[in-house]
């Protein structure tokens, strides 16, 4: 990764490299990545030596995007029983959008755990963000996919080439 390169935080979601920074911790300098994120108006630092670790990557490819989206309305159910939210890859659309999609498929319980709504809302989020980077898609259209209401692949293709 560099500097300009889009990336996403698994628990920020997306931002652009800004620069590389050297920066004192514990009397080590250590450089970080800087990923300003006007949306929470903050700056993430992020380690360059331990960023993989960290769970910082590159944002997906538009083939694998498109994969989700087949996923969340139902066209691909592929691995789809095998999924929960704890067990969940955060790096991975695939993973997010079968855990989503398991999610709105299973019945509902009469009393939801706040944490598991907590993770799924961060799914959610963090899926949304990616597709609209990626995809080209407004954030309502996306939010709708994800929600499985108008989850239309050919939508999402249209989108992109926009």
């Amino acid at each position: 990764m560099e500097i300009g390169d889009t990336v996403l935080h698994p628990r920020y979601g997306v931002g652009v490299i800004d620069h590389i920074e050297k920066r004192d911790q514990d009397g080590e300098i250590r450089e970080f990545f800087v990923i300003p994120k006007p949306s929470i108006a903050s700056t993430i630092l992020v380690p360059v030596d331990s960023a993989s670790e960290l769970g910082l990557r590159p944002i997906s490819s538009a083939d694998k995007l498109n994969k989700a989206i087949q996923i969340l309305s139902g066209e691909n159910d592929e691995g789809l029983l095998s999924c929960a939210l704890r067990n969940v890859s955060w790096n991975d659309p695939l993973a997010l959008a079968r855990a989503i999609r398991t999610k709105a498929t299973e019945p509902k319980p009469r009393y939801p755990k706040v944490s598991e709504l907590q993770q799924l809302k961060r799914a959610k989020k963090l899926l949304a963000e990616e597709m609209s980077v990626v995809l080209g898609i407004s954030e309502d259209k996306v939010t709708a996919l994800i929600d499985c209401k108008d989850a239309n692949p050919d939508t999402a293709a249209a989108g992109g080439n926009a």
